[in-house]
């Protein structure tokens, strides 16, 4: 009896009700949206690989493929299980599953966010909501792409394992990576997070007295020690609960890895566009994406990196040296990015950086700057094991893209701004109406711009 009155008192919390309406506000209005972009397009660039198979999925039809799609058939699989038994497998029912996605994630955003500030509940609600409208995932939710769904399959992990479930993480594991290959960068990030928090607990002598784990910057030489003279010390001290966690992680991990070594690459389908690559100005790229998103949140980082600058002046030159070489030797143009206008990243591209040639070098101190901010945000002394699994992950699941897609960015921009725990009012407010603003603009470009295809008989239009 008690459970069921403490089930009641937290659902009529202030603060769930008011995640109550501002999820059904998000709904109401994000329904009228999709709605106009169904009746303003039933195909929209990529939909025309995913959708005759999320249609074959939905009426339980297994066998076909399209050898242009390259990741697994994660999003068909949950097409099927939403609709297939009602057997509502049109567009618009298939398109839902991105909406249905999207509303899920405002939760799991907020979920998220109220593990790091459990006393401001206005705040982890109203973030969420900003990170539920953030431009170029706000638009995915309206169509039937990848994106959304991964995001939210991904989300159930990161709090599966922040919770200590790690059973529940490997199946969200493997879920996620149905959903898209590259999301097993994100089950390494958490399951090195995982044994290196366990490695400090084991290599401490009061271990029994650590509660919350975290591992101070004072404390990375002892361990790093202790790893590298005394590994065998610090195993002897691990249960067998801990073995078990580690196998369920280490079997995802192996049996990807074993994929690969079968299929010869991660790309399933067509490998010719996702060729391997080694592509580090996808850092510059996500910096700067992350900036533009996030500038609220880098005001406080301005004067610190000034600071920083002045007293580090021989070290700035040596990071400009390096950035400039990066630059210069390792700038990776895509034939996609060139030949498809449909997208904003060719206007940006061919406006700007291809057109003056002297535009990509002058964007190095942006890129300095963006990428100090990142790091200013998300630095814990108290804590360096979450900053060192971010940057490991990140790198490695951006720099072997060739490609330069807004999407490939979505995720990791959500971890940085979820560890994002001091923001005020008007930092919120900020983020919000530069969301809205850019989201009024892309979907009145949109609606409004056509652009003409000779091998297609119906426009096209304009999309992150």
């Amino acid at each position: 009896m008690n459970g069921y009155i403490e089930m009641g008192m937290k659902l009529f919390r202030p603060s769930t009700i008011t995640l109550i309406i501002v999820t059904t506000l998000y709904i109401l209005i994000s329904k009228v949206i999709f709605d106009k972009i169904y009746a303003t397009s039933q195909v929209i660039v990529d939909e025309e690989f995913h959708l005759p198979l999320g249609e074959a999925y939905c009426r339980y039809d297994f066998n076909q493929w399209d050898p242009k799609v390259t990741t697994f058939p994660g999003l068909y699989l949950l097409s099927t299980l939403l609709f297939g038994y009602f057997n509502l497998c049109s567009t618009y029912w298939l398109r839902l599953v991105s909406f249905i996605s999207s509303t899920c994630n405002i939760i799991l955003f907020y979920v998220t966010l109220k593990s790091y500030n459990k006393e401001v509940a206005w705040k982890n609600i109203f973030s969420a909501i900003n990170l539920s409208i953030l431009p170029p995932l706000y638009f995915f939710s309206h169509i039937y792409y990848t994106d959304v769904s991964s995001i939210m399959i991904t989300m159930l992990l990161l709090i599966s394992a922040r919770k200590e479930y790690h059973y529940l993480a490997s199946i969200f594991g493997v879920l996620a990576i149905m959903m898209r290959q590259t999301n097993v960068i994100w089950i390494g990030m958490l399951f090195g997070d995982y044994i290196l928090k366990q490695l400090f607990v084991l290599s401490s002598e009061n271990n029994e007295h650590i509660k919350t784990i975290k591992i101070p910057l004072k404390d990375v030489q002892h361990l790093t020690k202790m790893i590298l003279t005394r590994p065998t010390h610090i195993l002897k001290k691990a249960n067998m609960q801990l073995v078990i966690n580690c196998s369920v992680y280490m079997s995802v991990l192996c049996c990807f890895l074993l994929f690969v070594y079968w299929n010869g690459s991660i790309v399933v389908g067509d490998k010719t566009a996702h060729e391997a690559t080694v592509h580090i100005v996808q850092m510059f790229y996500f910096a700067t994406f992350t900036l533009l998103f996030g500038w609220p949140h880098f005001l406080s980082s301005i004067s610190p990196f000034f600071r920083f600058a002045r007293r580090n002046k021989i070290l700035m030159l040596a990071l400009i040296g390096i950035c400039l070489c990066i630059v210069h030797f390792n700038t990776l143009v895509h034939k996609y990015m060139l030949a498809d206008n449909r997208h904003y990243i060719f206007y940006i591209w061919n406006r700007f950086y291809g057109r003056y040639y002297l535009f990509r070098y002058g964007m190095i101190v942006v890129y300095m700057f963006a990428i100090y901010g990142i790091l200013y945000k998300i630095w814990d002394s108290n804590d360096i094991s979450f900053l060192l699994m971010y940057v490991s992950a990140t790198i490695l699941v951006l720099i072997m893209q060739k490609l330069i897609e807004f999407r490939y960015y979505l995720f990791p921009y959500i971890l940085f701004r979820l560890q994002i725990k001091k923001t005020t009012l008007t930092i919120l407010v900020l983020e919000n109406l530069t969301y809205m603003a850019v989201n009024a603009f892309t979907f009145y470009m949109f609606f409004n711009k056509e652009i003409i295809w000779d091998s297609y008989d119906y426009p096209q239009r304009l999309i992150w």
